[in-house]
């Protein structure tokens, strides 16, 4: 059955009340009690999102979040970014290959250690970061907008422990910094995976 506000919100939240009373699925909606494909399906609206909003749909949130790192500590390895981003080495090579072919991005050997890059944002990197700042920040917005202000917070707060909590079990662990702790009003850029790149 549907209804004139069956949006997703509704569905979902539907669904939890069917659940709770013991109630079958609704037909065509069989795996909504499964966090693992709520996530990715909202990860696949959050990346729908940014792209309408930011640089034109030209660059994707983990290009984007890989610029804003490298913006804010210049001169790191693929390494180090890799940890930050959550990423394997190889789908950070891929990511700043892009992005270097764009000149967005320069990798240059480090002066103390000849086989290791240094990795760091161009200035017409830096320039797109900055300009498109806001952007990025409203696409996150966009996201949340669906949830009260108080709604919003107990949200990321629960994501941010379940990532944390989880860190290990993924392919590739995120670094342990306090910078992880972002306050919800103040998200940081999105992290993504290689089908984004």
């Amino acid at each position: 059955m549907r209804y004139p506000d069956d949006t997703a919100g509704t569905r979902a939240q539907r669904a939890a009340v069917a659940r709770s009373r013991g109630a079958t699925h609704p037909p065509g909606h069989i795996i909504w009690d499964r966090p693992g494909y709520l996530v990715r399906r909202l990860h696949q609206i959050h990346v729908a999102m940014f792209l309408g909003r930011v640089a034109e749909g030209k660059v994707t949130p983990i290009q984007y979040g890989l610029l804003s790192i490298l913006v804010r500590r210049p001169n790191i390895d693929q390494l180090t970014i890799g940890e930050e981003l959550g990423l394997d080495r190889a789908n950070v090579a891929d990511i700043l290959k892009r992005l270097e072919a764009r000149k967005l991005v320069a990798r240059v050997v480090d002066p103390g250690n000849r086989r290791r890059k240094l990795c760091l944002a161009t200035a017409r990197g830096a320039e797109l970061v900055r300009r498109h700042h806001a952007d990025m920040q409203a696409s996150q917005a966009q996201l949340l907008a669906p949830l009260a202000p108080a709604e919003r917070e107990v949200f990321m707060a629960l994501l941010s422990r379940l990532v944390e909590r989880n860190n290990a079990s993924g392919r590739t662990s995120l670094s342990d910094r306090p910078e992880a702790a972002v306050p919800p009003t103040r998200a940081a850029a999105p992290c993504g995976r290689s089908a984004e790149h």
